[in-house]
Parts: structure tokens; sequence; C-alpha cells
């Protein structure tokens, strides 16, 4: 779709009227246009001209300007944790300067628009933060526009591009498998909350969308980006990797070993810990296949519900293979 052209400034034109009528301009152009949601997400917009749906990551992007709309969606659960990140609080303590807040009406209800400016290695760059909840998600967006393309991506651009946010119904989950680069040929029991271009796919046991472990089991499976450790390296990898996962990783380990996954080498780390939130005792288990790159799969269960958990986990794993 072609934008309409950017108004003639007039002298005589006076500066309310002019801003109204550049709103007018881009917000009537993105409530025209029909909203484009990313493989596998059920988060949609009307992306700024100039700007499409990226391949690798759940969002949109511009690579020539290097501007990103990086979309995340979580269970509704854990929009108060999340919220702390767009306190001023934090907001200043990551080295940002908060240029403006807003609540941010959408079709369904509202979202929580913030918008920061940052130097980000050397460059000077405008960051906008979105956070919403709707009945079974929290919905997060950031954008990252570099000043060097704000004549490209204008404010009001981008807030139009925010104000056109939408929700769409569950994805069916034929639909998210074929989002991923590989297949899962048994879920084991699992059901899966949602998935990503870059692989990445979330699973829940049980009825509620929830991805917090002390409610259900859970499990996740993602490639990573680094290259495979020799064999020599591999326990100390591995548990780099999980301790890079976890938010607080006071656990306890109880097996670390080598392994075959699939037919290739692999390593499983079973550990024990506990809920920060509720104290359960919460038993995990990471499995890492090297080859060919490198795939992550974290699975954690209540004690209570650990036994079966670990063998539907099981299966999964055992399911992974390529497209």
């Amino acid at each position: 779709m072609r934008w309409p052209p950017s108004p003639r400034y007039n002298r005589d034109m006076p500066l309310r009227f002019l801003l109204t009528l550049i709103f007018v301009v881009f917000g009537t152009a993105a409530l025209a246009a029909e909203p484009v949601f990313p493989a596998g997400s059920r988060i949609g917009l009307v992306p700024p001209p100039g700007m499409s749906a990226a391949t690798s990551f759940q969002g949109f992007e511009d690579r020539a300007n290097r501007v990103v709309l990086l979309i995340s969606e979580v269970s509704a659960q854990t929009y108060e944790k999340i919220a702390q990140d767009f306190t001023p609080e934090t907001i200043r303590g990551t080295g940002m300067e908060e240029l403006s807040r807003e609540m941010l009406p959408l079709a369904h209800g509202e979202g929580l628009l913030v918008v920061a400016r940052q130097e980000q290695n050397g460059t000077a760059v405008r960051k906008w933060a979105f956070l919403a909840r709707s009945d079974d998600l929290t919905v997060t967006i950031i954008g990252v526009i570099p000043e060097t393309a704000r004549e490209a991506y204008p404010d009001e651009a981008l807030h139009a591009a925010f104000a056109s946010i939408v929700v769409r119904a569950k994805l069916t989950p034929d639909d998210m498998l074929a989002v991923l680069p590989y297949r899962l040929d048994d879920l084991g029991g699992f059901r899966l909350l949602r998935t990503s271009p870059d692989g990445t796919a979330v699973m829940t046991l049980g009825p509620q969308d929830t991805s917090l472990p002390a409610e259900q089991p859970y499990f996740m499976v993602t490639p990573r980006p680094a290259e495979p450790p020799q064999p020599a390296e591999r326990e100390r990898f591995a548990q780099r990797m999980m301790a890079a996962f976890l938010t607080r990783p006071n656990v306890r380990v109880i097996n670390s070993e080598q392994m075959r996954i699939g037919g290739v080498p692999g390593y499983q780390i079973v550990a024990v810990g506990s809920d920060e939130r509720t104290g359960d005792e919460l038993f995990m288990v990471q499995w890492l296949r090297f080859s060919p790159g490198i795939v992550q799969m974290f699975g954690v269960a209540r004690r209570d519900q650990w036994n079966d958990a670990f063998t539907r986990m099981r299966a999964v794993r055992d399911g992974f293979g390529p497209k």
C-alpha cells in the first residue's frame, strides 16, 4: 500500500492544526490497511512503510536502515513481572532517557507505550516499548530505530503502527508446527503454546495457557547460535547454558552425563531447585543436542508431577528431527 504524500507546511498553518493533520494522515492510512501477522504469532500490526515481516524472528525489519520491531507473547500470568521492566526507575537504570509515556487505546483494551533514547554501541537509537495484557497473553513489542533512520521512520509513523496492534485467536497446532524449521513427531501429551521462525517451541502440560512450572509442567525446544563444543568441554558448556537460562541459577545438579540423542552426541543435566514465587520444589532437565549445530531442550515440573512429565519430555526429545 502506498502512503499519502506528506502535507506541505504552510507558515500560516497553526502548529496544532499541523500536528493534527499529520496524525490523521498516518493514523488513517494505518486503519485502512490490514494488520500483518508474523509467522506463528497471534500479534499483528500495520508495519510502517519500508518494513516487512522478518524471517528469522517474530516481528518486522528493515535491514537496510537497521530498524526492527520485535514481538513477544508470553502467558498472562507474567504480566506483573514484565511490567517492572517498564517503570521509569528501571528505564533510567538501564541508561535510557525516557521521552514519553502514554496509555494507547487499541481495538480491544489498551496498552502502555514508552519511548526512550539510548546510546547503543556508539549509535544513538530511539526505542519504542509496548506492553499489554489480553485474556491469555502478555504482549510486548520493542522497536529499535537508529537516529539515522528517523527521517524514514518519523514518530508519527511508529505511533500509528503501535496503535494498529491486534491480537487474533489461538493458532492450531498444525499452524504452529508449520513455522518450525524441524519436526516434532511426538508431543508426548504436551500442548504447544507458541512457536517462532527461529525454532523456539514452548509447551505446557495441562489445561491452562501458562508457562509457569509451579502450575503446570513446562517444556521448551530452541536452537542456539553457537558452535558445538569439543567432547571434553561439553559438561562445562552444558552447565553454562543451563545457568544462562535460569533467572535464579541456585539449583542442585543430581545427574550430569554425556549421551546420544537421536543418534547424535548430546548432554543431559537433571537438577532440582525451587520456585521463587511459591517455594515449590521443582525438578528440571536440560538436553543439548550437538549435531548439527546446537539444540537446547529444557523442561521443568513440580516434584509431584515430575515422573510423568519427565517421561513425556523424553518423548518430545526423541520425536525431534529434521524436516
